[in-house]
Order: structure tokens, then C-alpha cells, then sequence
């Protein structure tokens, strides 16, 4: 094969030589001039020409248009390439007789665009069954074939090919349509299309002397795939038996693709009755040879009209369409298949379905597998919540009685040596419940069983009940807290718990390593779109510091700044990698920035979403006495539902001490029982009791008309996710854990005795 290149620049006659040296078997003349390429011309022929619009010597339209009609390259493919195509230099080459315009950027597309021409130029290397009865035009075609590289079985008459057709494997058949003899090529070209796939689906290439609109209609009609006409034009019928010849091997490749995905292929009528099946198929069912299936619904579990009527569907539908059955073995074992119809050109005038069906046994198991896997883990989910939630419960039954006791003791007049023990008592106390609160929360945040409820809440309020918590604390040591949060939104929706809950932690660490200076508490928005918001939260203070090596590592789990930290200053190195994975959680990112001997700032942020609806207010922040509480509620009713000896004695203590008449009932049924019969301010339930639990209960008082206003506080044990909702669900208005209870019983008391909360809780009950 042989390419003229005609282009002024060296650089890029070299860069289009090296894009067709794919092409194997390829020569090139390169040359720069138009007078180099009308010498060329007149002694070479060329298999595709490629020209540049722009010469040294001339322009490459009028060359491109010398050639074609000067009679030098009639035939041959002719490009042109310019820098600036045109709706007018388009219509100019058409003229020309130029093949195609191509940009000089566009290399790629012409290389494309090159391939199917010069693949045209290559050997044939298929077999040709040819019949022609005249000798003049059957003896120098049947030469030109095999020069192109053909095998080519030729005949006189239909009658002689027709045998041979039966008896051989042709790539193409190329026929006269008047012959002599009994058959014409018409009826030969009808028999061939009779036979089945894919014998019956091999390319013809009709010849007749005939081209009219009536006699191209007949011969698609009769199944041809193209024609051509008398005389041949040798360039022509290349051309087109390439193309016939390369659709030929694309749908053998697509055949070769169907056995390997393992496939089986049933040839069906619009019956169902089977006419033929491949290797696959015959195997998938355990047949021997086609003749033992008749109908292909034989070959399906009987499992009532519907599996029949969907079969008759699917087929009838003529497209692909993927169905669900069960197929049966000759062994008699059932097994799931997926099946497909594909309507194909019929052989004898009815129409004929292609049945594709595959065996998903292995898919069904994988999947069945999958699903017991999910079961699985989803009862081992449960199990470990329940046993989380039993665990919790029998660890924080007695703690909680140890903390509340020693929080009484602190109220009472001791001698300074006894307040020291009891102190050290609470502070063991207070220790442990942080280390089973961190263990819980780690392991809900690694099953991913944690879930963020979304409500309205004042990030400054927010903030002030964190320094709140650690005041105290840092007042025995010395040290000031302070809150910085100034241009903040008045109302954000978010968690509050969950963000208290990882700025506690940045807060308490502060308290921790710092022996002198302060602890600041700072909130900012750093960024607004539309209705949310990024906030940013910095908890400063002036203690020891962390190296550089070691900030790195200081949210991964079980770690601390250094080794001796742990049996210094205490933990397990999970706290600040729960809040890593809790900010994460809504949407934000955690850091620090240290200097070792100048103090840290622990930051974090989290994407909240601006509240539309004013906040109703909490109670001040901070504890409440029991003096303070009594001030304002001395005097209220309320009913313990509390079946805990320890845990019950340790409310009455509390709740009497706050000058509270309080009644007792040890178990649900009878907390149902005092409801209907007493006027109550308030019930605190708790959660696990025999007979009936505190759900139960509070569902069940809510049902009473006259108690639907009654505000129920939720007193558990469990830090188990998903109690929370569980309590709201049930009716309840709030919770608390009772590993809390000492500090936050009066701030939520107070929040739902005063007037105002029993409005809102009214509401509720009448939305609800």
C-alpha cells in the first residue's frame, strides 16, 4: 500500500509518516511541493493521498482537484487538511472531488478516518462461493479474487453451488441473478436464507445487470446484504466485500464472546417450540441432541400459568428482556436461570426467537450466602447492643450509687479529713464513669450503631454549659475560664449533646494539663452558604503543650502524647479520638496547634444548619443547688418510678432534699396506677422495671386524657444509641442517664416544672 504525503513542513511530514506507521505494510512518498507531486503522479499510483491546503508552490485544493479530475487518481481516497475549515472551502472540495477535510490538530480523527481505507488494501483471507455462467466475466473476476487474497470455489449454475454450499464453510456468497439451469440466483440466494444460523446468516453479494428502484427493493427483500451492478468496477466490489467480510468476523467475535460468558442459545418459533440449541444450552439442561427437547417450557419448573404465561411474554416481546425462572436438569435437579429473547430474521417466513438463558446457581448461593451474612451480623448487632445495654447496666447500677452517695456526703458538714476521702471517692467515681462512657461510645462509633439527632440550640449557651462543667474543677487548681462568643447566630440546629460531648473533652483535657494561666472557650462561623453554616470551636489554654512528632498522632485511638501521660494524668487515649470520629460524624474536621511549655488550642467544626423558629430557653447554665432548686419548686409533687433500691433510695435523697413531696412506685403498673389516682407535677420513670417498663408506662399514661400533659422524665442506666428515641417514641419529654443524675437532675427538673415547659409539653402531646 502506498500514501502520498504532500506538506511544505518537514517537522510535520514526519509527524503524519510516524501516526500511519501503525499501519502494517505501508510505503510513503513524502514530498513538499505541488510540482513534486505532479511528477510523482504520472509514474505511481497511490492508495490514499493526504494533501496540505497551503503550498510553497500552490495551493493544495487545486492539486487535490488536479489529480482527481486530470484522470491521475480517480479512484483514490484524497484528504485535505487546512487550519480554517469553512462551510465554503467544504463546498469547493466537494467539487474538487476531495474526499474529506480534516484539521491539522484533528491527527488522531484522520488516522481513524485513514484506517478504513487502507484496511480496505489488505488481503481478503476469506473463502468465496461464486456463480456465473458466463465464462468472459467468471474467469478474470475469479482471478481478481484471488489476488486480492480470496479462496474462491466458482460454478457455472446454481444447481452445482448449491451442494457445495451445503458442504462447505464460506465467508461470502457472490452470485449472478440470471442463470442457467433449473435455479435461478433468486431462489438460490432464498434457499441459503432458509437455513439456520449461521449458515443461513452468511453475507450475499447479489450481481445484476438490473439497477432499478423496483429490483433493489426485491433483492433486500429476498435477503441480500448488498449488490452490485454490471459491469463491476473491480475497486468498487473490494470495497464492498470488505465491508461484508468485516461484518462477518465482528458477529463471529460477538459468537465467541456468547460461549465464553457461558451463555446457551435456544432457537425457539412463536410458539416456544425449539428449533435449535447450542452446546452451552444443550449442557445447561443435560441434553444430548436438540430432538429431546420439543417445547422449551418443558425445560421450565411448572410452577402455575404465571411461569407460562411469562415465558410466552418474553418471547413475544421480541427484545431483550431479562426474566427470572426456575429450569430443570435432565437429572431432574431444579436450578435458577435468567432469561433473554432476542427476535432474529426468520429462515422460512415465521418468526424465530433467539432464547439466551443463563445459569445463575453460583450468583443465587453467592447470594443467599450474602444474605445470611447480613442476618448474622445484623443478630450479632443486636446481641451486641443488648449486651452492651445489659453491661452498661450492671456496671453503672452500682457506680452511679457511688457517685450519688458521695455527691450527698459532699453536701453535708464533714470534717475537712472525711471530705478529702469522700472527694477521692467521687473523683474515682467520676473516673470510671468517663472510662465506660468512652469504651460504649468507641464501640458504637466503630458498628457504626451512632446515629445525631437534629434540634435548635444557642452555640453560647452551649458554650457556657461546657466551661460550666469544668469550673470546678479548674478552680481548685487555680484556674480561670473564660467564653468567647461574641457574633454568633442566635439559634443553630445540630446535636448539642454530641457537640458537648467532644468540646467536654477538649475542655477536661485542658483542666487536666494545665497547672497554671486559663482555659478559653471560643466560637466562631467561618464560613455560610445558604442555610448552613461552618462553626469552629477553639478550647485554648497555657499547660504543657505537645511536641510536634506528636500532634500528628494524638486523635488516633488508644494513643496520648507520650507514654507517661497515661500514668501520670489517667485515661485510656479514646477521647480524642471519640470526638474525631463525632465531628467527623457531622460533617467537620478536628486539629491542633501546640508549642511544648506554652499550651494548646484544640479546635474543631462542624456544619450546622440555621434555625428558623426561636429557641426556647433552657434553664441557666451551670448546676443548680438543691438550695436554689427549692427556691423556686419547693413544694411540687412528684412520682419515682424506680425499682432499684440503691438507685431509688439515692433519687429520694435528692429530690426530697430539694424540698419535693415525691411518692414511690417500684414497678410500672403501679407508677400507671398512681398517675390515674393523684395529681402529679411531674414523673420520673425509669426505664427497666418488672411487670411493666418505663416505656410501657409512659406510653400507657399518655393515653389517660386528663395526663396528657404530664411531663415524663426518663431516668435509665443504659447510654445504649437509639434509648433516646425509644423514650420520645414511647411519650416521655426528656432523659437522663443516671451516671448524671447527681449534676443535671435539677437543671431538667426545673426545665419541666416551670410553667412554661408545661405549655410545651401540652403542645407536643396535642401534635402528636
Amino acid at each position: 500500500m502506498h500514501v502520498l504525503i504532500v506538506e511544505s513542513s518537514q517537522l510535520y511530514r514526519e509527524i503524519l509518516q510516524q501516526s500511519f506507521n501503525r499501519f502494517r505494510g505501508v510505503d510513503f512518498t513524502l514530498l513538499a511541493t505541488q510540482a513534486e507531486a505532479l511528477a510523482a503522479t504520472e509514474s505511481q499510483t497511490f492508495d490514499f493521498v493526504v494533501i496540505s491546503g497551503q503550498l510553497s508552490d500552490g495551493d493544495g485544493l487545486a492539486l487535490g482537484r488536479h489529480l482527481r479530475q486530470g484522470g491521475r487518481l480517480p479512484l483514490t481516497p484524497i484528504v485535505l487538511l487546512t487550519s480554517s475549515p469553512s462551510a465554503e472551502l467544504a463546498a469547493e472540495a466537494e467539487r474538487a472531488g476531495i474526499t474529506e477535510i480534516f484539521r491539522k490538530q484533528d491527527l488522531e480523527e484522520l488516522v481513524a478516518f485513514a484506517r478504513h481505507f487502507l484496511d480496505g488494501q489488505q488481503p481478503l483471507r476469506c473463502r468465496i462461493l461464486y456463480v456465473e455462467d458466463a465464462v468472459e466475466q467468471r474467469l478474470p473476476l475469479t482471478a481478481q479474487l484471488r489476488d486480492w487474497g480470496a479462496q474462491v470455489d466458482a460454478y457455472t449454475s446454481a444447481d452445482e453451488a448449491w451442494p457445495a454450499f451445503l458442504g462447505g464453510d464460506y465467508d461470502l456468497v457472490l452470485t449472478d441473478l440470471v442463470l442457467g439451469g433449473h435455479m435461478t440466483g433468486s431462489r438460490l440466494i432464498n434457499r441459503i436464507r432458509r437455513q439456520d444460523a449461521p449458515r443461513g446468516r452468511v453475507p450475499v453479494l447479489a450481481v445484476t445487470a438490473f439497477d432499478s428502484p423496483q429490483r433493489r427493493m426485491e433483492l433486500f427483500h429476498l435477503g441480500i446484504d448488498d449488490y452490485v451492478t454490471k459491469p463491476i468496477l473491480p475497486a468498487e466490489l473490494r470495497a464492498r466485500i470488505h465491508n461484508l467480510i468485516a461484518r462477518k468476523r465482528a458477529e463471529e467475535r460477538n459468537r465467541e464472546l456468547l460461549k465464553a460468558t457461558e451463555l446457551g442459545v435456544t432457537i425457539v418459533d412463536e410458539e416456544g417450540f425449539v428449533l435449535s440449541m447450542d452446546d452451552n444450552a444443550r449442557q445447561m439442561f443435560g441434553l444430548f441432541d436438540d430432538a429431546e427437547c420439543r417445547s422449551f417450557a418443558s425445560l421450565l419448573v411448572a410452577d402455575g400459568a404465571q411461569s407460562l404465561e411469562s415465558l410466552f411474554w418474553l418471547i413475544g416481546r421480541g427484545s431483550v428482556q431479562r426474566l427470572r425462572f426456575n429450569g430443570v436438569h435432565r437429572d431432574g435437579h431444579v436450578f435458577p436461570l435468567q432469561l433473554s429473547s432476542q427476535e432474529i430474521e426468520p429462515a422460512d417466513g415465521g418468526r424465530r426467537f433467539a432464547l439466551l438463558t443463563r445459569d445463575i446457581s453460583g450468583e443465587q448461593t453467592l447470594a443467599d450466602q450474602l444474605a445470611r451474612a447480613r442476618d448474622t451480623a445484623a443478630r450479632l448487632g443486636r446481641m451486641k447492643s443488648e449486651f452492651l445495654a445489659n453491661v452498661s447496666h450492671e456496671l453503672r447500677t452500682p457506680l452511679n450509687a457511688i457517685v450519688g452517695m458521695s455527691f450527698l456526703l459532699l453536701e453535708d458538714p464533714l470534717t475537712p479529713e472525711q471530705h478529702e476521702l469522700v472527694r477521692h471517692i467521687d473523683a474515682a467515681g467520676q473516673r470510671l464513669t468517663g472510662l465506660i462512657d468512652d469504651i460504649l461510645d468507641f464501640s458504637k462509633l466503630d458498628s457504626g450503631q451512632l446515629e445525631l439527632q437534629v434540634v435548635a440550640f444557642s452555640v453560647p449557651d452551649l458554650l457556657g454549659r461546657v466551661a460550666a462543667m469544668v469550673e470546678q474543677r479548674a478552680a481548685v487548681k487555680g484556674l480561670t475560664v473564660r467564653v468567647e462568643a461574641d457574633g454568633l447566630p442566635a439559634l443553630l440546629c445540630g446535636d448539642p449533646e454530641r457537640l458537648t460531648q467532644a468540646l467536654l473533652q477538649y475542655a477536661s483535657n485542658a483542666v487536666k494539663f494545665t497547672e497554671q494561666g486559663s482555659i478559653t472557650l471560643r466560637g466562631s462561623v467561618v464560613e455560610t452558604a445558604n442555610s448552613c453554616c461552618m462553626l469552629r470551636c477553639e478550647v485554648i489554654d497555657t499547660g504543657i503543650g505537645i511536641a510536634p512528632a506528636d500532634q500528628a498522632h494524638i486523635f488516633e485511638s488508644f494513643r496520648q502524647a507520650d507514654g507517661s501521660s497515661s500514668r501520670r494524668y489517667g485515661g485510656t487515649g479514646l477521647g480524642l479520638a471519640i470526638t474525631r470520629e463525632l465531628v467527623e460524624l457531622m460533617g467537620g474536621e478536628v486539629g491542633v496547634s501546640s508549642e511544648p511549655g506554652r499550651g494548646s488550642t484544640f479546635w474543631l467544626t462542624v456544619c450546622l444548619a440555621r434555625a428558623d423558629q426561636p429557641l426556647v430557653m433552657d434553664c441557666p447554665a451551670g448546676e443548680l443547688t438543691a438550695v436554689q432548686f427549692a427556691e423556686r419548686f419547693a413544694g411540687r409533687r412528684v412520682l419515682l418510678a424506680e425499682d432499684e433500691p440503691v438507685n431509688r433510695e439515692l433519687a429520694l435523697s435528692l429530690l426530697r432534699g430539694a424540698g419535693l413531696q415525691v411518692d414511690v412506685a417500684e414497678d410500672g403498673l403501679a407508677a400507671v396506677r398512681a398517675v390515674r389516682e393523684n395529681d402529679y407535677d411531674l414523673v420520673l420513670m425509669d426505664i427497666l422495671m418488672p411487670h411493666m417498663d418505663g416505656l410501657q408506662a409512659a406510653s400507657a399514661i399518655r393515653r389517660i386524657p386528663e395526663r396528657a400533659a404530664l411531663p415524663i422524665v426518663a431516668l435509665t442506666a443504659s447510654t445504649v444509641e437509639g434509648d433516646r428515641r425509644r423514650c420520645f417514641d414511647a411519650g416521655m419529654n426528656d432523659f437522663i442517664a443516671k451516671s448524671t443524675m447527681a449534676r443535671l437532675l435539677y437543671p431538667v427538673l426545673a426545665r419541666w416544672l416551670s410553667h412554661e415547659r408545661q405549655v410545651l409539653a401540652q403542645t407536643a402531646t396535642t401534635r402528636g
